[in-house]
């Protein structure tokens, strides 16, 4: 049994599984995400109440400029389904521009409808993510004082953003979070979809971990902190995912497993090395626990 707390109402749920908390990730009451804790006492221990500072990250602006483009369309569909009526109205009196109105109105009804469903469809899926982000950042404040949680990490001349950074006394850590839906098969750095509908290969969420890893590891040492080794992690969000060949280099773990991973390695880094990362860090990521 695990619990989900929402800080702002003071309400608790009893779940049975993690997976509950991949649904059901915001308080209805108050829309607040909620805090996975595997029992109260936890609760208690956690130090990481609110972030030291906050903007949005990639994957929420993301989403929220295809809202705004969905928005858009629809009321430019609204305006064209208004033009039409008015046009036929004004050619009715004996307007002649109103013959005008309506094929401006048709024209905007048509260009509407991809404009919709594309921003619907690439915005439903930037939320998506946003959301599995949330839930995994809401699964690391559960590490100790003495770990920083980085959240979208962009560094200078890297291609993409690193979902989330931790920093503690057991290392660095880059942590990939995916959100797919369906059935996964892993084969090493080799990813397949083996749905009913649809077996094929895709892009590999472990080989990104790695490389953002690399990026992180020679962007410290460019700074002249030098690191042995960046661990590269996918927080995975599916609840069918079967590893037939397990990678060495890249563990691949629910978003909940992650802080237990991370406590259990041996200790590597002293507090000054740590708060030096973190500061090297801090002005190209948008959150920091």
């Amino acid at each position: 049994m695990a619990y989900l707390i929402c800080e702002k109402c003071n309400h608790y749920w009893q779940i049975k599984s993690e997976e509950e908390f991949w649904v059901f990730h915001m308080c209805d009451e108050c829309g607040s995400p909620l805090l996975y804790v595997k029992n109260f006492n936890e609760y208690r221990k956690i130090t990481k109440n609110f972030p030291e500072s906050s903007r949005k990250t990639h994957t929420q602006r993301k989403a929220d400029n295809y809202w705004r483009l969905w928005m858009g369309g629809r009321l430019i569909l609204i305006a064209g389904a208004l033009m039409i009526p008015a046009g036929i109205l004004l050619t009715v009196t004996g307007l002649a521009w109103g013959i005008t109105a309506v094929i401006l109105g048709i024209i905007l009804m048509i260009l509407s409808v991809p404009l919709t469903r594309t921003s619907e469809r690439r915005g439903m899926g930037w939320r998506k993510g946003y959301v599995g982000e949330l839930i995994v950042t809401n699964c690391l404040r559960r590490l100790p004082e003495g770990y920083h949680i980085l959240n979208d990490i962009q560094l200078p001349g890297a291609y993409g953003n690193m979902d989330h950074v931790v920093v503690g006394p057991t290392g660095v850590y880059v942590i990939e979070t995916k959100s797919y839906s369906g059935n996964y098969i892993v084969k090493g750095d080799r990813w397949f979809l083996n749905d009913e509908l649809r077996k094929e290969e895709v892009q590999s969420p472990s080989i990104q971990a790695k490389r953002n890893a690399a990026a992180l590891k020679e962007f410290l040492g460019s700074r002249d902190i030098h690191v042995s080794w960046v661990n590269a992690v996918v927080a995975f969000l599916s609840a069918s995912c079967t590893i037939m060949e397990e990678d060495e280099h890249c563990r691949i773990l629910k978003p909940c497993q992650v802080p237990e991973h991370i406590m259990e390695s041996r200790l590597m880094l002293g507090e000054s090395k740590v708060k030096r990362i973190v500061n090297a860090l801090r002005k190209h990521t948008s959150e920091v626990w």
